[in-house]
């Protein structure tokens, strides 16, 4: 008898398809930088994410919303000058 799955059949070769018990890793996204080295190194904390539990998100998160607010700031005070 044929010992390969066949479409709508379950068995190893159906339901596994990869071969191991492993879960397939994701491979790492690489952002492009802002053009601001302030901005990135604030982006950069949320690749801590993955690794944290998510109960130790929301401290990154507020670090990083702070970090992002203090630039947008100081961009304002600068641009304020500027107009008119």
């Amino acid at each position: 008898m044929d010992e390969q799955a066949r479409p709508g059949e379950t068995g190893p070769e159906a339901s596994d398809p990869v071969g191991g018990d492993q879960p397939i890793a994701a491979a790492p996204v690489i952002a492009p930088g802002t053009g601001d080295a302030r901005v990135d190194a604030a982006l950069t904390l949320l690749d801590r994410l993955p690794q944290l539990p998510v109960g130790e998100h929301a401290p990154v998160l507020k670090r990083v919303h702070a970090e992002l607010t203090e630039v947008l700031g100081d961009l304002d005070t600068d641009s304020a000058g500027t107009s008119g």
